[in-house]
């Protein structure tokens, strides 16, 4: 719908966003009427033939679905948000949205690295276009305002923490008796401190309860 179109101008420019691209839309003066004076975001809009065209520049490319996908691996968004961040910090990342009427079909869910949902309603699950790129970007705009502002923390280096990890792997494989168990569990424990932003007071407490284990 044309007017969705508009609305979605207008939403990226809320939350700081302008690379728009759209891709056979159906683009009338009314998406600019509505747009307002998000109308520069449409004006300068890349309009592409297919996906491929529109994501190919991009280094990592998120899409957007409600339904559930055979041999898909979904994401909720708020679990995914940090990525999606992180990704956008070092290179150039898209976020597709589908169709209005019938989303993303499967070839071109293959053209994206990720997928998302957003929680909705079980018996109502399928947001409006518009509403639904006004969340995600409301949300990543509203992750970083947040992230950015707050304070500075001393955080632990990747080399601090694979120090205490190493500990940690001594003191397991005493516990446990098993060095394999032991690996297992510190690659476990990687991964969730790797998500973390652990400061060096926390490490050395970290640190601390992993020697009383050796």
């Amino acid at each position: 719908m044309p007017e969705n179109i508009g609305l979605c101008a207008r939403t990226m420019k809320n939350t700081g966003f302008s690379d728009l691209v759209l891709v056979n839309p159906c683009l009338k003066e009314k998406s600019f009427q509505v747009a307002k004076r998000a109308r520069d975001v449409l004006e300068k809009a890349r309009i592409c033939e297919n996906l491929d065209q529109a994501v190919a520049d991009s280094g990592f490319v998120f899409a957007a679905t409600r339904r559930s996908r055979e041999y898909k691996l979904i994401y909720d968004f708020r679990a995914i948000l940090p990525q999606i961040v992180a990704c956008a910090a070092a290179r150039k990342t898209s976020i597709v949205f589908g169709r209005e009427d019938r989303g993303l079909e499967q070839a071109e869910l293959a053209c994206c690295d990720s997928i998302f949902y957003l929680p909705a309603d079980p018996e109502f699950s399928s947001y409006n276009l518009s509403f639904s790129l006004g969340l995600v970007c409301y949300l990543i705009f509203d992750f970083c305002s947040s992230f950015f502002s707050s304070p500075c923390l001393d955080l632990a280096s990747k080399k601090d923490i694979e120090e205490m990890l190493c500990f940690a792997a001594q003191g397991l494989e005493n516990s446990l008796g098993s060095r394999v168990k032991a690996q297992t569990m510190t690659d476990s424990l990687r991964r969730l401190l790797l998500r973390t932003q652990l400061t060096k007071k926390e490490k050395e407490l970290l640190k601390t309860v992993f020697l009383k284990l050796t």
